[in-house]
């Protein structure tokens, strides 16, 4: 039953209240937990310190509130031919099922508040309902995908490399999310210059100090509140994970596409992950920056990212100057999940350019030989957790020249 309301229309749209509904389940099903109390749960759901405090900090409070209005909504509608039903009781979170006698009529109309998802079209090639998917869904144009056309095979044309190097992320013995980037979150802190840390951005802190930082900043609250409640991702970023699912295909492996916003600290203990975008665009990443020398840096003159590498004197990597051939960075990173149970690849790059070129160097045989050889052995001659930063170069009409700039084990 638990996994039927985890995936009705009141719960498959929102992965915190999911993540609490799951976990608090499974600590009376499975652990026959009596109790369960508000600190236990911010840590293991929602990523706070293990001793936080929840005076100062009422999130699990807040989500269990929603929670217990969406059990309601579910039971009264779609839920109405269940014979139990699921109750969080006040002051004590561990869920009570209480069977029912007969099932209660559901109500002619039901309205239930979810934000909109795109439907993906039945029995397509999966690849492209994916990316038409993601496309929709975070609302920015399909007419590069769609000129496309079918993926080309590529099983036969992947060299023993590229192989190994993606047998670390996709693996038939966990799942892989593929996590793009909240383009309309990014620009809201590019035109206010006020940064959003991951815990947040999780549970959507931010909108309460929106009006007076937009205001500070010269914005129409009204209108920053509209902006950063687009469901947007850019379209380098989706371009890329079109080029990814045809790597996963040539692995036999089917990645989760998920938006940044509704991803979770239970996804990113427990799975392996591609985070595509920087700690602005996608806060996901912001948990592994200690690991990593590379920081992604704002130019608002401009209006370009660049790199910075803190371990090298905060050496800065700045792009070519118009007329000059074009000179694009993007990082690529591997690191353990938060959990340790398995791997997780970080991508960043100061445009659409540069993350084009990052998806065909993680595809190339040639560049990630040459960057397997710039570590250290590994385990069973894995890659080992590491970090490098790439410089892709071109001119109009000339091939794009890559070169790895530095290549190094992460963690300092």
């Amino acid at each position: 039953m638990v996994e039927r309301v985890a995936a009705s229309s009141y719960f498959n749209r929102s992965a915190r209240l999911r993540d609490l509904l799951v976990y608090l389940t499974d600590r009376v099903l499975e652990d026959d937990a009596a109790e369960v109390h508000e600190q236990e749960v911010g840590h293991q759901v929602f990523g706070r310190a293990a001793d936080y405090d929840t005076a100062a900090d009422n999130i699990v409070r807040v989500h269990a509130s929603m929670l217990r209005k969406r059990l309601e909504q579910y039971f009264t509608a779609e839920g109405a031919g269940e014979t139990a039903v699921i109750e969080i009781p006040k002051g004590n979170y561990a869920p009570v099922f209480r069977e029912r006698s007969r099932p209660e009529p559901a109500p002619a109309i039901s309205a239930v508040v979810a934000e909109p998802a795109a439907a993906i079209p039945p029995r397509k090639d999966w690849r492209l309902a994916a990316a038409l998917g993601c496309a929709s869904l975070f609302a920015i144009s399909t007419a590069g995908l769609a000129i496309r056309g079918p993926a080309r095979p590529m099983a036969s044309t992947v060299g023993p490399t590229v192989r190994l190097f993606w047998s670390q992320i996709l693996n038939a013995g966990r799942p892989t999310d593929v996590v793009v980037d909240d383009a309309a979150v990014a620009l809201y802190q590019e035109l206010t210059g006020h940064a959003i840390s991951l815990n947040e951005y999780f549970d959507r802190s931010y909108l309460r100090s929106l009006p007076a930082v937009a205001t500070a900043a010269g914005l129409d609250p009204q209108v920053a509140t509209s902006m950063i409640l687009r469901r947007q991702s850019s379209f380098a970023d989706t371009s890329f994970s079109w080029k990814l699912l045809q790597l996963a295909e040539a692995q036999n492996a089917r990645p989760n596409l998920r938006f940044a916003r509704d991803y979770s600290f239970r996804d990113l203990k427990a799975n392996n992950a591609i985070l595509v975008g920087n700690g602005r665009s996608n806060p996901w990443l912001q948990p592994f920056e200690p690991q990593l020398g590379v920081r992604w840096q704002f130019d608002k003159a401009e209006g370009v990212y660049y790199p910075v590498d803190a371990w090298q004197g905060n050496r800065t990597f700045a792009t070519g100057r118009p007329g000059e051939a074009h000179e694009g960075y993007f990082s690529v990173a591997m690191v353990p999940n938060l959990g340790g149970t398995g791997n997780v690849l970080l991508v960043s790059a100061t445009g659409g350019s540069a993350t084009s070129a990052a998806a065909d160097f993680l595809a190339q045989e040639r560049w990630l030989h040459e960057l397997r050889g710039q570590l250290p052995a590994g385990k069973a001659g894995e890659f080992p957790p590491f970090e490098a930063l790439v410089k892709a170069q071109s001119r109009s009409g000339a091939a794009r020249e890559v070169s790895i700039v530095f290549c190094r084990p992460a963690g300092k």
